[in-house]
């Protein structure tokens, strides 16, 4: 889900380079035709911000309410979270517009500086 979830995110910059990155809300959101705020890049369960017993988020604090920013969002980072720790999932992900995958198995919710998979 969270290299999906990268693969997303550049689509979507690309698509549409004044805008940037965006929020999984947006990501899963579809209309016809694609705009800027459904581009339906990703599924809609995705888009919800829980698939396979995690919690997805992508934070972006200059977003604005519609998911879209007056400025365009040069960076994001998705965190992976396990529902319940130890029964839907053991580890915690992180990564970010470099597209390395990053955990920890510690509990603690994985950052920048954690593991990188191999």
């Amino acid at each position: 889900s969270v290299r999906t979830i990268n693969t997303a995110e550049v689509t979507y910059a690309s698509t549409y380079p004044n805008y940037g990155f965006t929020t999984l809300a947006i990501l899963g959101t579809t209309a016809t035709p694609a705009t800027p705020i459904a581009p339906g890049i990703l599924d809609s369960v995705m888009g919800l911000g829980t698939k396979s017993g995690y919690s997805l988020k992508t934070p972006l604090p200059n977003a604005g309410s519609d998911g879209t920013s007056a400025t365009t969002v040069a960076s994001y980072n998705v965190t992976a979270v396990p529902l319940t720790a130890g029964t839907t999932g053991q580890r915690t992900f992180f990564s970010d517009a470099s597209g390395v995958i990053r955990y920890n198995t510690d509990g603690t919710t994985a950052t920048g500086g954690s593991s990188a998979l191999q």
